[in-house]
């Protein structure tokens, strides 16, 4: 049967002869005047920054063209051909991370793309082909994702009869995409969703995972999205009413996650014929707690699933399958809401797929689901834009107030923003930057708000439900909090699920350690989604240590060994404890710990401490040149409280020297460092080593040289022998990244490398 597939499949690629040269293109601007270009590349670079909308149509032919678009434009490319998938109108060129001929494309990502569409702008494609015919080992390098389509905009992309040819990531979108009858080939990855994407649905389309002659190894996988963690998930990655074929000499898998944490993962396949496919999937998603599978993770409905091997909690209900799958209209319009556990009509974004296929002429699959299903009622929403320019008689502001220009109110610690509520209501503050605050409605408790990001262009959304009579809700800040908007979202089916029992553990499961040390504790909430999932921190004895608010134990330095109790309790009306014993034990009066990153301030300062500046000193991290900016959101708060970021490089990075940042110390007596302990960051690639050495004056010695690319998104400790820095003398740890994958390579642009909190470990040498 595959070598069937694979007759029919070289028949599709002949496409039809063309003469030498691209025809001319045509472009509709708006108003209705149309004007002719010499490349589809003219055509978009006349639109430029202008809005509205326009439509360039594509004689049929070949167009050996790499395309890039930014802007807001709405624009419809269509082809005037005549074959099936857009077979005689093709749309072809080399291009690959180790090529990156899209020039004007803001990272490397998005300059290896035969076709990259940046900005706010909607994209519409129809009856054509897009093909990059980067082939692997045709250039020096090893970077071989080579998109066919980079769609990288806030708007909406759609794909009716189209094909999209290449072998690692074919297809990567963002934000909201359907492609309705179209082919799509690949090996690697070859649909994927960046972060930002919510939903991409693929209706009645053939994918087929081909054989490359020149890959290294013919494992295939057709799926790897990315989902950006927070209340609102949407359907992800979602193959429905399709065809999904493998060729020979493929061992193919229905989706895998390339990314340790971070994320969520989302894939479905619904109601899909799958030819020649080995396995569902490659190892675990990424999921979320407490949620099953079917709704955020890894899944397949139960006609498609025939003859896999996948656990029961993959597989979607027979009623979701026909609502929550059921058509176009509730995969692009419905998401699911963690907050209150119940799916949603999107009335933020809802796209109006049916106007499109009615303007269009499309001819596609009948559709007969909803997005707001008929037991449903739609929500009343309150939205409060504190911009500083909106008023609102109702919004009480003690402390919180607007800055010039800015889109944000900041208020200091104590500040507060009071609000009315009617009745039951789910609440969703947005903010960005640094900010944590706790939110309460009458006596049903307080939970925390974070709504910190690191920067100003990334927001972020935490949610409160109010399930009881309250009238009034009150934010109040704990430190510097900037808020952007609140919406409240009326609800009466809402209900009120309390924390049963709590289950405390340390880290490891450390149960002792010295004075001046720290450990972080968990707590395991019963339910693991109740209505309000905060958790107050404390200590029996605050004489022998300190928690804050995220269950980091500082301990203190005690005269004798002692046994306290950490306890977690909730923070709703209930109040359930949990407690466990663990004891600090006095510490070797000559060790020490420096520690740097450790907080949102150390970060921006780059100052470091001692808890013992009688043995040694910190001083100032120095950053390699290039951009090292503050992002706490890159490392996940289990592993590190700060972290810096190396960004914005326009070109790939060679050599194991380049980015680093080193850490002073100074040694007030002769000291042996024992132990060095760093958590990394998501640098958005597994093919990253740390090199460690320590620098005095001109000697480099080399102390650490992790190969085991497993520096990503984890805390590593590192233990050293033969270590020891004079009295005296300053020396700095320098921790390096490099890109490595059995062999140094570079550090590919689009990544980021990243260092977190890093604490260094010794005592005085006797």
């Amino acid at each position: 049967m595959k070598k069937l597939l694979a007759l029919v499949l070289t028949s599709l690629a002949l496409f039809q002869a063309v003469a030498k040269g691209s025809p001319k293109v045509s472009m509709e601007l708006p108003g209705g005047k149309t004007k002719s270009y010499k490349s589809i590349s003219a055509a978009l670079s006349a639109i430029g920054k202008k809005e509205g909308d326009f439509k360039i149509k594509l004689p049929a032919g070949t167009y050996e063209e790499v395309l890039y678009y930014t802007g807001s434009a709405n624009i419809i490319i269509s082809g005037e051909g005549t074959q099936k998938f857009g077979a005689d109108v093709v749309v072809k060129a080399a291009n690959s991370g180790n090529i990156l001929a899209a020039k004007k494309g803001s990272s490397g990502m998005r300059q290896r793309c035969l076709f990259q569409y940046e900005g706010t702008g909607n994209l519409t494609l129809e009856n054509l082909t897009l093909h990059n015919t980067f082939e692997r080992g045709s250039v020096k390098g090893n970077d071989t994702q080579a998109e066919a389509l980079g769609f990288d905009s806030t708007g909406n992309f759609a794909a009716y009869n189209c094909s999209f040819k290449s072998h690692q990531d074919t297809i990567r979108t963002s934000g909201k995409a359907w492609f309705c009858s179209c082919y799509i080939e690949g090996d690697t990855d070859f649909l994927w969703m960046v972060a930002s994407g919510t939903v991409a649905l693929y209706e009645d389309c053939d994918i087929v995972s081909v054989f490359d002659k020149n890959a290294s190894n013919h494992t295939s996988y057709v799926c790897a999205p990315q989902m950006t963690i927070g209340n609102k998930a949407g359907k992800g990655l979602v193959i429905m009413d399709s065809r999904i074929s493998s060729q020979d000499g493929q061992t193919t898998y229905l989706a895998r996650t390339p990314w340790s944490n971070g994320y969520y993962n989302q894939v479905a396949v619904i109601r899909t014929n799958l030819e020649d496919v080995d396995e569902a999937w490659y190892k675990t998603p990424l999921d979320a707690e407490g949620i099953p599978h079917s709704i955020i993770g890894w899944k397949i409905d139960g006609a498609s699933s025939d003859g896999l091997d996948v656990e029961k909690s993959d597989i979607v209900s027979e009623s979701d399958a026909k609502t929550e799958f059921g058509g176009r209209r509730a995969v692009l319009n419905r998401y699911f809401d963690i907050a209150s556990m119940k799916y949603r009509k999107d009335a933020d974004s809802y796209w109006d797929t049916d106007t499109l296929i009615a303007e269009r002429g499309w001819k596609t699959p009948a559709d007969t689901s909803l997005a707001l299903l008929e037991n449903e009622k739609e929500s009343v929403r309150t939205t409060y834009i504190l911009d500083g320019k909106h008023e609102y008689a109702e919004l009480k502001l003690d402390g919180f107030s607007g800055e010039k220009k800015k889109s944000h109110l900041v208020g200091k610690a104590g500040s507060s923003i009071s609000f009315p509520v009617k009745g039951k209501s789910l609440v969703t503050v947005t903010g960005y930057y640094a900010g944590s605050g706790t939110i309460e409605a009458g006596k049903q408790g307080s939970a925390i708000l974070n709504v910190a990001t690191g920067s100003t262009s990334t927001q972020k959304e935490a949610t409160y439900i109010v399930y009881e009579g309250a009238t009034d809700v009150k934010i109040t800040a704990l430190d510097k909090m900037y808020v952007l908007r609140i919406d409240v979202d009326s609800d009466d089916t809402l209900d009120f699920v309390p924390v049963r029992s709590i289950l405390v553990s340390s880290e490891d499961d450390v149960q002792s350690i010295k004075g001046n040390k720290q450990l972080k504790f968990s707590a395991k909430l019963s339910p693991a989604r109740p209505t309000n999932n905060g958790v107050l921190w404390s200590v029996s004895d605050e004489n022998a240590a300190t928690i804050d608010s995220d269950g980091l134990l500082r301990a203190k330095d005690v005269s004798e060994d002692v046994e306290i109790l950490v306890r977690a309790k909730a923070r709703d009306e209930n109040a359930v404890l949990g407690e466990i014993k663990i004891k600090i034990e006095k510490r070797d009066p000559t060790a020490f710990g420096l520690s740097y990153l450790d907080s949102q301030a150390a970060t921006s300062s780059l100052l470091g401490t001692s808890d013992n500046e009688a043995v040694v000193k910190a001083g100032k991290a120095i950053t390699s040149k290039g951009s090292w900016v503050y992002n706490s959101s890159k490392v996940p708060k289990e592993l590190a409280k700060g972290a810096l970021t190396y960004t914005g490089y326009s070109s790939p990075i060679s050599g194991n020297d380049k980015v680093y940042i080193d850490f002073p110390l100074t040694a007030q007596e002769t000291v042996e460092i024992n132990e060095i302990e760093i958590a990394f960051g998501n640098h958005g690639t597994g093919n990253i080593a740390a090199l460690i050495n320590v620098i005095d004056g001109k000697k480099v010695e080399e102390v650490i040289d992790d190969t085991s690319r497993k520096v990503r998104t984890e805390k590593k400790v590192y233990e050293i022998d033969d270590c020891v820095v004079e009295k005296g003398k300053t020396v700095l740890i320098r921790v390096a990244l490099y890109g490595y994958n059995g062999d140094e390579i570079d550090i590919p642009t689009g990544k980021d490398p990243t260092i977190g909190t890093i604490t260094i470990s010794g005592k005085q040498k006797k």
